[in-house]
């Protein structure tokens, strides 16, 4: 079980870091093209990121618990 949670965990980082540096780049691509300034940027830059990251976290909490039931006594 410990070799699965460092897979997880690796996954997990992977996923929201990719996941993360994504979103980031598409709403800062798409909000300079409309001619938002710096800052407003950086908050959507932000926002997306911690979407991102919370979406993931939704993801990885359901593989777990797809986990758990298949690993629970029947």
């Amino acid at each position: 079980m410990t070799l699965l949670k460092i897979v997880l965990n690796t996954l997990y980082q992977v996923l929201t870091w990719c996941a993360s540096s994504r979103a980031q780049q598409f709403v800062e691509d798409h909000f300079r093209e409309e001619g938002y300034d710096e800052g407003s940027i950086d908050i959507a830059k932000q926002t997306a990121a911690l979407l991102a990251c919370a979406l993931i976290t939704a993801l990885m909490a359901q593989i777990l618990r797809l986990i758990a039931t298949h690993r629970a006594p029947h």
